[in-house]
């Protein structure tokens, strides 16, 4: 039997697309073009099962655990109170699924309080090379490819029998461990696995989402950049909400519309600054 230490351990051989499996990788990257000192991690997971997959932040799962508890706690006291500030944000907003067996991709995003959803058939076209490696035990083969403008360098593993791998990355003959661009931006490297008990995949992806093009999409993302308080100007502007009141989250103090507008614009702006260094570049350009 070989093992991945870090998380969960399971049997590599006997991998097939009929079995629901969640597979954790370690997400590393380094957001801010300008500061490449500066590297977060993120813990992914990759849930799989016959019909497709979806590639997402775990922190959206805890997420989900922390307000299904306050919403029982509210009931069981008459009122329910969702403390956001509870919840532990991801840095690593995107989502991604796939559906088996073309392999046809969307990319989920918010943006502005819309869940834009991105869709692509286009092929990811790998060239196999002769070096091979060991990664926690498995043998692994290389492959690179040219993706969103960057040079990707794969390495994958035919002793597990899924041509899937983190975020867009497939269709190489076995799972893909490891994923990185040649700058070292990106990286996607698998610590982990756990057999799922039932034939479902978690949906991080809240309520509909809005079907955009490419072109459509960097218009809506630049629109976000030039005003990203627009929609609370226009909401909390309305005649229905001239008398609600807002309050800090960690103080409680109360805070007039003005002050809440100038929060959101102030933290979003900082966002972009430190967040720009994205793996395609050209949906946020």
């Amino acid at each position: 039997m070989k093992h991945l230490t870090l998380l969960f351990s399971f049997l590599a051989t006997g991998f097939v697309m009929a079995q629901n499996q969640r597979f954790v990788y370690e997400y590393m990257f380094k957001p801010d073009s300008l500061d490449k000192n500066n590297t977060l991690k993120e813990i992914m997971n990759l849930d799989v099962n016959q019909d497709g997959s979806v590639f997402y932040s775990h922190l959206l799962l805890e997420r989900d655990s922390v307000w299904a508890a306050q919403i029982e706690n509210g009931r069981s006291k008459g009122t329910i109170i969702l403390d956001a500030s509870k919840v532990k944000k991801s840095q690593a907003k995107f989502v991604v699924a796939k559906r088996y067996p073309a392999f046809e991709t969307v990319f989920y995003y918010p943006v502005n309080a819309m869940n834009l959803a991105v869709e692509s058939k286009a092929k990811i076209n790998w060239e196999i090379r002769a070096e091979t490696d060991t990664i926690e035990g498995f043998k692994v083969q290389k492959a690179v490819t040219t993706f969103a403008g960057k040079i990707w360098y794969a390495w994958f593993t035919n002793e597990i029998q899924i041509q899937d791998g983190p975020y867009k990355f497939c269709g190489l003959p076995g799972l893909i461990l490891s994923v990185e661009d040649d700058k070292g931006d990106h990286i996607f490297r698998l610590i982990g696995s756990k057999k799922q008990s039932k034939n479902l995949i978690f949906s991080p992806v809240k309520g509909k989402a809005i079907e955009v093009t490419p072109q459509k999409f960097n218009q809506l993302w630049n629109e976000f950049k030039k005003d990203p308080a627009k929609n609370i100007k226009l909401i909390h502007g309305s005649a229905a909400m001239s008398d609600t009141l807002f309050y800090d989250s960690k103080s409680g103090n109360p805070l007039t519309k003005q002050e809440l507008i100038k929060r959101k614009e102030d933290g979003d702006k900082a966002y972009f600054r430190k967040f720009n260094n994205f793996i395609e570049p050209q949906l946020f350009k």
